[in-house]
């Protein structure tokens, strides 16, 4: 259902803005196609700007970068190229961005943990089932 309304506002934004707005808007996606990764969590050529923070991670997408550039655009009147072929471009990367990935609404998640140190975290947390015979290390400081 998602995808037939995103289909169908699209098709809505090409006669509201003309023609250079779709010759803009195959280009764009076209690119950004090929340079985002091929599935959820893949990297693709130009890499995601995650910033860690804490215990979470701000994932941010292509797709919601465009849509800032945009925002910015409108209010303040000022565009690079001509409105349609701003506007063409930017709708491309967000269409994209939300169309072709099922995480696109994931901008702000727990960071992951590596297996080894998820290892470790629970023998702190007490899970283990180290016993008398199991081996330990001990480390000695000596001066």
């Amino acid at each position: 259902m998602r995808k037939k309304i995103l289909l169908i506002s699209l098709i809505a934004v090409f006669v509201v803005l003309n023609v250079f707005c779709y010759k803009t808007w195959f280009v764009a996606f076209a690119a950004t196609k090929y340079l985002s990764g091929r599935t959820d969590g893949k990297q693709g050529i130009v890499r995601s700007i995650i910033i860690p923070w804490r215990t979470y991670e701000l994932h941010l997408h292509h797709w919601f970068l465009a849509m800032i550039v945009g925002g910015v655009f409108v209010a303040k009147g000022v565009y690079i190229l001509t409105p349609q072929v701003s506007y063409g471009f930017l709708s491309a990367i967000i269409f994209q961005g939300i169309y072709c990935y099922e995480d696109w609404y994931r901008i702000i998640r727990r960071k992951r943990v590596p297996p080894t140190l998820a290892k470790l975290m629970s023998l702190d947390a007490g899970d283990d089932n180290i016993t008398a015979e199991s081996p330990t290390m001990v480390i000695a400081v000596t001066s």
